[in-house]
């Protein structure tokens, strides 16, 4: 698979020889020690990030990850427990530290390839992934706001289950030149680049065999995405591939603004919702289409290789809602979605996940965050920032 997992097994075995695990609570406040600190976290350590502006160079990256671009600025390799996950956290939610690139080609913001992982209070931007998942479940990504890529936003990917992303911002991708790679939320993998040693190579993808990284794990199951706003996406607001499973989009504002803004190739979204995978749910998100024709709201896209089994993406394509008389078992019926002619933010609608209020040294600690969005304008994003 894409990721080695020697790192983790070995990591598992350290921990299990341990009587107990410390918590410990690490400070953060310059761009080297928060590499260094997020690279040295075990099981039980919560990584508290002061504000301010944490600009970050690919080539200073501590992430061993085997793709010329797939290194993450930050990289958590480490694995934490249901008990003691590892946390990285701003320590105020009003003021939360930016964690930046240099410029769209600068790598992932935040790589991570450990399970029980915790991403809050974070901003996130000018980078060519925002957060990636690999070979990493039971995570949580919660109140973080992730713009300006070249590329996707968020992706959950190579084995990835079980993860949460809730009550974040996302705006603005695919600014790298290639709008039609510039998802808000991409979960899963494209079928050509399938690939795992367990997977026997007639089921792997065409790239994942010449292009000599090993592909990615297609299993990525159980992928909860709750009360986010997605707006400004180049390419759809949500991607979930052919190969995923059991993936709950529930309760999101997806606004369908980037056509016409982005000019030119930067233009690639058909639909709100690109669904390949079996087993979706999609209920209670609001759809704004923003004044621009988009009919496909759902869009079922069957992928017909000879590598995916049939049980494994939709079974027919269809062009507004899922079609639930199939097999494939996914659900989004019209009555329990909606059609807005108005942005709302429902961020406020959902429970917090993980909370930091027991911590010392976290400002604001109140449930009840304070949300910041401006009026609508079709040449700013929800913040009153221009699109750049």
């Amino acid at each position: 698979m894409g990721y080695s997992m020697n790192r983790k097994m070995t990591l598992l075995i350290i921990l299990s020889l341990g009587s107990a695990i410390s918590a410990r609570i690490l400070s953060v406040a310059t761009s080297q020690v928060l590499q260094e600190v997020a690279r040295d976290a075990v099981a039980g350590d919560t990584i508290l990030v002061h504000p301010g502006n944490y600009l970050l160079s690919k080539g200073s990256s501590l992430d061993p990850g085997n793709l010329p671009t797939g290194k993450g600025l930050v990289w958590i390799g480490s694995n934490g427990t249901a008990a003691h996950p590892i946390v990285l956290a701003g320590t105020d939610i009003h003021n939360p530290p930016v964690i930046r690139g240099e410029s769209y080609s600068s790598g992932y913001g935040i790589h991570v390839t450990g399970d029980y992982v915790v991403l809050k209070n974070l901003v996130i931007h000018t980078i060519d992934k925002g957060i990636v998942f690999d070979n990493a479940s039971d995570g949580i990504i919660e109140d973080c706001e992730i713009y300006n890529s070249g590329a996707e936003l968020v992706h959950f990917r190579d084995a990835s289950s079980r993860n949460r992303a809730n009550r974040n911002h996302l705006y603005s991708s695919g600014n790298g030149g290639n709008g039609s790679i510039g998802e808000g939320f991409y979960v899963g993998t494209d079928q050509a680049r399938w690939g795992a040693p367990d997977i026997d190579s007639s089921g792997w993808g065409d790239l994942a065999k010449t292009e000599g990284y090993g592909g990615y794990d297609y299993r990525v199951e159980n992928t909860e995405i709750t009360c986010n706003l997605i707006s400004a996406i180049s390419a759809e607001p949500f991607d979930i591939k052919e190969g995923t499973r059991f993936t709950v989009v529930k309760n999101n504002m997806i606004v369908g603004d980037s056509i016409g803004l982005k000019p030119g190739a930067q233009s690639y979204d058909d639909s709100f919702i690109d669904l390949k995978g079996v087993g979706a749910t999609i209920k209670a998100n609001q759809f704004f289409a923003g004044g621009n024709n988009i009919v496909k709201f759902v869009s079922e896209v069957k992928r017909q290789f000879s590598h995916i089994p049939a049980s494994l993406t939709v079974d027919k394509n269809t062009s507004a809602w899922c079609d639930e008389s199939g097999t494939d078992k996914n659900i989004c019926r019209a009555t329990e979605n909606e059609i807005v002619d108005e942005i709302t933010d429902p961020r406020t609608t959902c429970a917090e996940i993980f909370s930091l209020g027991s911590l010392t040294g976290i400002k604001n600690k109140s449930n009840e965050r304070v949300f910041r969005i401006k009026s609508f304008s079709p040449k700013f994003d929800l913040l009153g920032r221009q699109y750049r």
